[in-house]
C-alpha cells in the first residue's frame, strides 16, 4: 500500500490543515503552514499554479484580488511580480508582508516535519497546465518525498499525468458530482483516493472503494459530522478548523469506526 494510506495505521482519518490552516492564518503562506504544523494537522493542504514563467506557486485563487494587494490573473504575473505583493494583511495586520511562497519553498520547509496535501489547480486561465504535473513531480522528486506526498486534483488529466510520472505517488481525483462510477472514474484517472463532497459520502460508497482498494476523502469542518463520517471509515478529511475536528474524531472510540 502506499505509504501516505498506509500510515492511517490507527484506524481514524488523518486530517489535514486545509491551506494550512484558513482559520488561523492567511491561507497558503508560510505563516499557515508554520501554524497548521504547530496546531497538529496530520498533512498540510495547499494549492499550486504556474506563474506567466512557469514558475510554481502556492496559490489558491486564479485571481490576485482577495488573498494579496495585486490585481488580475496571478497567471499573467511573472513570479517577480508575485514575490512583490502582500498575501497576508487582508488576514489580518499581524501578518502583513507574508508573500506568495513558491512551492519549492514549501517542500523544503516540510521535508522531515509533515506530509504535504497538493492540489494542482488549472482552468478557467490554463497557463501552461500541461507543464505543472511534470514541475509539480520534479520538485518532489527533488526532495525526495514522492512517497509521502499526496496529489490532489478536479483536473483529473493531471492526476492521470502524475501517476505515469511517479507511480509511488499516492493521487486524489476530487469531485463534487454524484457520479455514475466512481470506481472506473479512479481506475481511468489512474488515482489511489476518491475525494469527493461529504453529502455523497455514504457508509455503502465508502465500503465500495475500500473493497476495491480506494481511499476515500473529503473536506469537512463541523465537528458532529466528521464524526459521523470518521464512524463511516472515512480515510482524509481537510478542514480549515483541523485541531478541532482531529480531536473530535480521535474521541471516537475505535470499535465505532467502520473497517
Amino acid at each position: 500500500m502506499l505509504e501516505v494510506l498506509a500510515s492511517k495505521r490507527d484506524g481514524y482519518p488523518l486530517i489535514s490543515g486545509h491551506r494550512g490552516g484558513a482559520a488561523y492564518a492567511p491561507e497558503n503562506t508560510m505563516a499557515s503552514f508554520e501554524n497548521g504544523w504547530e496546531r497538529g494537522a496530520d498533512l498540510l493542504e495547499l494549492d499550486v499554479q504556474l506563474t506567466k514563467d512557469g514558475h510554481v506557486v502556492v496559490f489558491h485563487d486564479h485571481t490576485l484580488d482577495r488573498t494579496t494587494d495585486g490585481l488580475g490573473p496571478l497567471g499573467e504575473k511573472t513570479l517577480a511580480e508575485v514575490q512583490t505583493l502582500d498575501a497576508g494583511s487582508w488576514f489580518g495586520p499581524e501578518f502583513a508582508g507574508e508573500k506568495v511562497p513558491t512551492f519549492e519553498e514549501v517542500v523544503d520547509w516540510a521535508k522531515g516535519k509533515i506530509r504535504l496535501n497538493v492540489e494542482l489547480k488549472s482552468g478557467p486561465f490554463p497557463y501552461f497546465q500541461d507543464e505543472l504535473a511534470e514541475k509539480v513531480v520534479a520538485i518532489l522528486r527533488k526532495y525526495d518525498v514522492l512517497h509521502e506526498t499526496l496529489i490532489i486534483s478536479f483536473d483529473h488529466p493531471l492526476v492521470r499525468q502524475c501517476k505515469i510520472l511517479a507511480p509511488e505517488l499516492a493521487c486524489a481525483i476530487n469531485f463534487t458530482a454524484r457520479v455514475v462510477d466512481p470506481i472506473g472514474l479512479a481506475r481511468v484517472s489512474k488515482a489511489d483516493i476518491l475525494n469527493m463532497h461529504r453529502g455523497w459520502i455514504s457508509p455503502d460508497l465508502v465500503a465500495l472503494a475500500h473493497g476495491h482498494g480506494l481511499g476515500v476523502q473529503c473536506f469537512c469542518d463541523g465537528v458532529e459530522e466528521a464524526i459521523m463520517l470518521t464512524k463511516m471509515g472515512v480515510d482524509f478529511m481537510d478542514s480549515d478548523h483541523h485541531d478541532v475536528v482531529r480531536a473530535a474524531v480521535r474521541a471516537v472510540p475505535l470499535e465505532e469506526i467502520a473497517g
